[in-house]
């Protein structure tokens, strides 16, 4: 029978299987099968699917996935774009041009497709919803907080462990890894960024292994807590990737690692840890001692000494330090607001924990305010006063004298001392791309986007600058591209949002970057839909109707979008005191002019290329 609103199930009854076209669903076994395919969802994603297919045919709300989803925990809506788009990529890959899931704008969504519900028999008994590993008792987050430092060392000593020995061939292989996010055994909620925590100060340590690339966590929480550590594996494109779990029961904690070939899903390497919850520093410090004695004769010795890292003096500072990085990694103007404060406590609970003042370093160059560059500088410096072996501190610097302080050399200085500590570091491959392009050297520029890049494939920010690079190079329909990939992963994403109908109207495509322009994604980021509607109807030449948009565009960069509107219109002189005004300002905007086409008419005006000459910067050969 076909169900167009299938009651909620009773607690232990929930049916065997929901069936729709040729897909089924089943809960129990955490499974999605396509025929006799199975197909690879992520945790969560799996669970919003069960949640719309139980109330197929009806409108969920986004306010209602989310408590379902995060119960009692604040997250961004773009974590359920996010999941529908997982979503909708794993059903389309068994039924091609079918969506199953509807938008409903600016409400929620609905399953749509017709739903068939498989009951147990009536003596069959309830199926258990774990075969392993049974919940143990709750305990504190404070508790478990403390812990998790040393199972970040005690994991990355395990596999420095196994490097050390005569290993097999397998092993000798892996040349890339992703971090899952430890799975937190018992009640799902509030303890959930614990596990992503853990997983990013494992990434952070295995990043400084030179003969290793390391997938952030960014890429990775994408994925957060699949069920199918191979599919991630491959989505990530490496070679293994680390799984574990945790659990708590009796004042100890165990931890279960797995290392597994992503290839052919072999065991590589796998260990269990049992060690009690309250003597965490004794064992950080046992750990790091093992640590030393494992990888003497695989790392070097800054290798070990940048692996076993410092630690915290109290596990409140560290609690607080997962907490920041977690909520830094959203790159949402709230999340970032967020991290600033976590980071803020951890500072002020332990002065003089480095790795906090570098992830309050790097939230402040996130919607910045008045005097937040600045700090960023002081927080950065702090970092390496206390720990000058730290990539993320390095980074920071050498962003803010590229782009506050125009001071190239020394900026390219700080991104090549953090890529030399840690190579995986995507942002600062990222970063770096800048200083090449600022120079004219495209080539390069497109070099660093493309190491960024396959050390963190699935994030939008790196992403849209890969756009960009293609942007630069005239390749308008490769940048549409790519922009559209990113708003793919996140409808709401600003930047991409931003590029997209530029890279349009260079194209030629006005209606197409008007339709952009007037998302309602866009009008929420007033600025954003302003300079676009204004640069679509310049181009149009529609003067009235430019300047009508223009006089709504407010904030220390509209000079820009009023050098490209007067440019539009013809009106040379008025673009050119447009860009004065943003030198005055100093704005770091301008060290784009050198390769962004939007200028194009102005390249050989001696105004323009003594603009050039004054900011220090190359146009780009084309």
């Amino acid at each position: 029978m076909d169900l167009s609103n299938p009651p909620t199930p009773e607690p232990g009854r929930r049916p065997v299987a929901y069936e729709f076209g040729a897909f089924r669903l089943e809960p129990l076994e955490r499974r999605l099968l396509y025929g006799e395919q199975a197909i690879a969802v992520p945790q969560r994603a799996f669970d919003m699917l069960v949640y719309l297919i139980e109330r197929s045919g009806h409108l969920v709300t986004k306010e209602e996935l989310l408590q379902a989803l995060w119960p009692g925990v604040y997250v961004e809506e773009g974590n359920l774009s996010q999941n529908v788009f997982l979503l909708r990529r794993a059903l389309t890959n068994g039924a091609p041009g079918r969506d199953y899931i509807e938008t409903v704008p600016r409400r929620g969504y609905r399953f749509a497709a017709a739903v068939r519900r498989v009951s147990p028999p009536q003596n069959e008994p309830p199926r258990p919803t774990s075969t392993s590993d049974p919940p143990l008792p709750s305990r504190s987050r404070r508790t478990l907080a403390t812990i998790l430092g040393g199972i970040a060392v005690a994991l990355v000593a395990a596999v420095g462990l196994w490097t050390a020995r005569r290993t097999p061939p397998s092993f000798r292989t892996v040349r890339s890894i992703a971090v899952l996010p430890m799975k937190m055994l018992g009640p799902s909620g509030a303890d959930d960024y614990l596990g992503l925590g853990l997983a990013d100060a494992v990434t952070m340590r295995l990043g400084y292994v030179r003969r290793l690339l390391v997938r952030p966590t960014a890429s990775v929480s994408a994925l957060e807590g699949t069920g199918d550590p191979l599919a991630a594996g491959r989505q990530l494109g490496v070679d293994a990737v680390l799984a574990g779990r945790i659990q708590r029961s009796g004042g100890r904690i165990r931890v279960t690692a797995q290392l597994v070939g992503v290839r052919d899903g072999g065991e590589i390497w796998s260990e269990t840890f049992d060690v009690k919850e309250a003597d965490l520093f004794t064992l950080e410090d046992s750990i790091s001692e093992t640590v030393a004695r494992s990888l003497a004769s695989s790392l070097s010795a800054g290798e070990k000494q940048r692996v076993g890292r410092d630690r915290p003096t109290s596990p409140e500072t560290y609690e607080a330090y997962l907490k920041g990085r977690y909520f830094w990694n959203q790159r949402s103007e709230s999340g970032t607001r967020r991290a600033r404060e976590l980071f803020a406590r951890a500072i002020a609970l332990d002065p003089r924990y480095a790795l906090a003042y570098a992830g309050l370093a790097d939230a402040m160059h996130y919607f910045p305010g008045p005097g937040d560059l600045a700090r960023s500088r002081e927080f950065a410096r702090r970092a390496l006063e206390l720990d000058d072996s730290l990539a993320e501190a390095h980074a920071s610097l050498g962003n803010l004298s590229l782009f506050t302080d125009w001071n190239f050399a020394e900026a390219e200085s700080h991104f090549r001392r953090a890529l030399d500590l840690n190579p995986s570091y995507a942002t600062a491959h990222q970063w770096f791309a800048y200083c090449f392009l600022v120079r004219g050297d495209l080539e390069g520029a497109t070099r660093e986007i493309r190491q960024a890049r396959q050390a963190d494939p699935l994030s939008p920010s790196i992403g849209v600058d890969a756009g960009l690079m293609l942007y630069y190079g005239r390749r308008y329909d490769e940048a549409i591209a790519e922009f559209r990939r990113v708003l793919e992963l996140d409808p709401r994403f600003g930047q991409a949002l931003q590029f997209l109908p530029v890279a349009l109207v260079k194209r030629g495509e006005l209606e197409a970057a008007r339709q952009v322009c007037s998302r309602p994604s866009s009008s929420a980021n007033g600025w954003i839909g302003h300079n676009c509607l204004a640069l679509v109807a310049a181009h149009a030449g529609k003067r009235e109707e430019a300047e009508a948009e223009l006089s709504a565009v407010t904030g220390p960069e509209s000079w820009m979008t009023a050098a490209a509107v007067a440019l539009a219109l013809g009106d040379l002189e008025a673009a050119l005191s447009r860009l004065d005004e943003g030198y005055r300002l100093r704005s770091s905007s301008l060290l784009l002019l050198g390769a962004d086409p939007i200028f194009d008419r102005l390249r050989g005006d001696p105004r323009f290329e003594d603009l050039l000459r004054r900011i220090g910067i190359r146009s780009i050969s084309i």
